[in-house]
């Protein structure tokens, strides 16, 4: 017992050094966050052309009215030969062989002109028939200059022709920065794409949104577009939830130095009341790092629709500067961390450590072989963490599954103890002994916080560009090992190897051929759905969406708390974990079990609200700390309402249920 304690205080030894490097890279990230706090909410100017228009006023004017409300940018779209058809700019005449486009002004002449040179169409100041088709630009105001571009019509209609004078014009009259939407281009290369995004950046524009279904570089030119972007200084704009062609391939090959945009596109507008919107905005700008709200406006209808939309978008401000987490400005990328690469083996220590700790608390035989188990551990998680992004994930991964469990394992033990001796505890005893427990295994599940946020501490997992590997796995093994424990329990370390595991598997057979109650089972059932309907709903792409009610329930607990808590914590798990240590310690083990087992859901989903490393680390710690505060005091009136529905506390069963 003497050496299996100086076991564990080398392992906290370790833990202690490793949450100290952790801190270091927490640090860091902190500091990264708060430098960038300015978000852009960006109208778009054709939206803005089109309620000028119902209005009878000017665009600068309605852009100056969107402004005062909050408005800090404006997108500005380049325009395709239709777009100048429509406008009556551009008149096409000719056949697919020989086309000719009359363009209204000289100005208008040398934008197209400029804009199909940067884009690398090829000219022909001599066409020759063989070479055919061809695609003539002119001017009548200016009859001794024009342009020739190898070329159909129908090809070149699709290759943009540069951003409108009067949209930058107006955006620089007010001070607005303009956004530009470039769409991509047949034959786009690194040397054209630089070319445009440079001539961009002399227009003042600072970031790039694609619209359509591809970005910059698709197909398979994104190393290409990423260096386009780095050269110019011109940044990317990441559309959420946008699924455009190239769109992963580009963010990793920018490695996370692009700007997150969040937009609700105008079909979607339809579908949503004007809370709803604002809700998805702010929600998006505080709690995913989203800094370009897109903003879609609300009605170009009504007497007063300038009004409206100013109030729209007055709105969105408020709710994004709440509290002065955020501000209002031009929008820029997450710089680096920049954290020192020997921070990174010193947290894997700790993850080894950890990782020896379980298995000998878990599986006592091993005891005997602390000296080498421990030791091949440390190495093995420090010298994995160095071998790259990979070898981080995986350390991070194994940290989210070994905390929680290391949490449960005091409730095991509890529970086994009351199962083979000792009286009920009083209720109201009972229950303080259960919500001093969930602090303390709530404290032991922030032991592996620190290593995963410590481990993932770059701008690629701030942005997205980057993620968690393996979300559903670190919520739902450390349900499945204390399932494991709950069924076989814990033997004494003092038996070898073999008779541990002869013990086990006897408890095991005793379990399994136990007789089972309808309502046990019925129980077990309903609490496996819910527990599997949880496991679903995780991850980067859950595969169960949120009922309406629920988004309501969302949307007052955002209201009225500083951050929302996630429901698997302060509704289900926190809650089940205080009525399975208050039903253990009254003698009620066999409905103590699945409760437990919901319970560890509660600490895996703590541990996992950082492993979303997109959201502000701010964010995360009040989430998770509201959400332990709500969760004891509903576990606490549900052990009440639970044990004086059940009376008078059971007598010990020798079920080992």
């Amino acid at each position: 017992m003497r050496q299996l304690s100086g076991f564990r205080r080398l392992v906290t030894l370790l833990v202690a050094v490793s949450a100290f490097a952790a801190l270091a890279a927490v640090a860091a990230r902190f500091r990264t966050e708060m430098r960038n706090r300015r978000v852009s909410i960006t109208v778009d100017y054709l939206e803005a052309e089109r309620l000028a228009a119902g209005a009878g006023i000017s665009v600068r004017d309605v852009l100056r009215k969107l402004e005062e409300a909050g408005a800090t940018s404006v997108a500005v779209t380049e325009e395709m030969l239709p777009d100048l058809e429509e406008q009556g700019l551009a008149q096409v005449s000719g056949t697919q062989r020989l086309a000719t486009v009359r363009l209204a002004d000289a100005t208008l002449l040398d934008r197209v002109t400029r804009a199909w040179e940067l884009r690398g169409v090829p000219s022909d100041p001599e066409p020759q028939p063989s070479r055919a088709p061809y695609t003539l630009l002119w001017s009548p105001d200016r009859p001794g200059r024009s342009a020739v571009f190898r070329g159909s019509i129908v090809a070149l209609a699709q290759v943009g022709t540069g951003l409108p004078e009067r949209a930058l014009a107006d955006a620089a009259a007010l001070g607005m920065e303009p956004v530009a939407r470039i769409a991509n281009y047949p034959g786009a290369s690194q040397r054209s794409m630089e070319a445009v995004l440079a001539d961009l950046s002399r227009d003042g524009v600072r970031i790039v949104i694609c619209p359509g279904t591809e970005v910059f570089g698709y197909f398979g030119q994104h190393r290409e577009a990423a260096e386009a972007f780095r050269q110019s200084r011109v940044y990317f704009g990441q559309v959420e939830f946008g699924k455009q062609k190239g769109d992963a391939q580009l963010g990793s090959a920018l490695r996370g130095e692009y700007v997150r945009v969040h937009s609700i596109s105008e079909g979607e507008m339809g579908t949503l009341s004007e809370a709803e919107a604002v809700e998805r905005f702010v929600r998006a700008a505080r709690e995913r790092n989203i800094r370009v709200c897109y903003v879609r406006l609300l009605t170009l209808a009504g007497t007063d629709a300038l009004a409206a939309n100013a109030r729209y978008i007055a709105t969105i401000a408020r709710g994004i500067t709440r509290e002065s987490l955020l501000s209002l400005g031009a929008a820029r990328p997450f710089s680096e961390p920049h954290v020192p690469v020997l921070v990174f083996p010193l947290i894997g220590l700790g993850a080894g450590a950890l990782t020896a700790l379980l298995i000998v608390e878990a599986l006592p035989e091993m005891a005997r072989y602390r000296r080498w188990l421990l030791p091949v551990l440390c190495v093995a998680c420090a010298g994995m963490v160095v071998f790259g992004d990979t070898g981080r994930k995986l350390v991070a991964l194994l940290v989210a599954v070994v905390a929680p469990s290391l949490a449960a394992l005091p409730f095991v033990r509890m529970m086994e103890g009351c199962q083979h001796g000792g009286e009920p505890v009083r209720l109201r005893k009972a229950v303080a002994t259960a919500v001093g427990m969930l602090v303390s295994s709530s404290a032991v599940t922030a032991l592996g916080v620190l290593p995963v946020v410590g481990l993932l501490a770059s701008r690629a997992y701030m942005v997205k560009a980057n993620q968690f590997l393996g979300i559903k796995a670190a919520h739902g093994l450390p349900i499945l090992i204390t399932a494991v424990l709950l069924v076989v329990e814990l033997p004494a370390a003092s038996q070898s190897m073999s008779a541990a595991w002869h013990v086990r598997k006897q408890r095991a057979q005793v379990f399994f051929s136990q007789p089972v109650l309808v309502g046990m089972l019925v129980l077990t059932l309903v609490i496996l759905a819910a527990v599997g309907l949880a496991l679903m709903r995780t991850g980067n792409d859950p595969g169960v969406g949120v009922s309406g009610l629920e988004l309501r329930f969302r949307s007052i607990l955002d209201a009225i708390l500083p951050a929302r808590p996630r429901t698997k914590e302060f509704l289900i798990g926190h809650p089940a974990l205080v009525l399975a240590a208050v039903l253990t310690l009254r003698g009620q083990r066999r409905w103590a079990v699945p409760a437990l087992l919901v319970g560890v859901l509660g600490q895996a989903s703590l541990l996992n609200t950082f492993c979303h490393i997109h959201t502000p680390l701010v964010v995360s710690v009040v989430r998770a700390v509201i959400g332990l505060l709500l969760g004891a005091v509903i576990g606490v009136v549900l052990s009440y309402l639970v044990c004086r529905q059940a009376g008078q506390p059971a007598q010990k069963s020798p079920s080992t249920g």
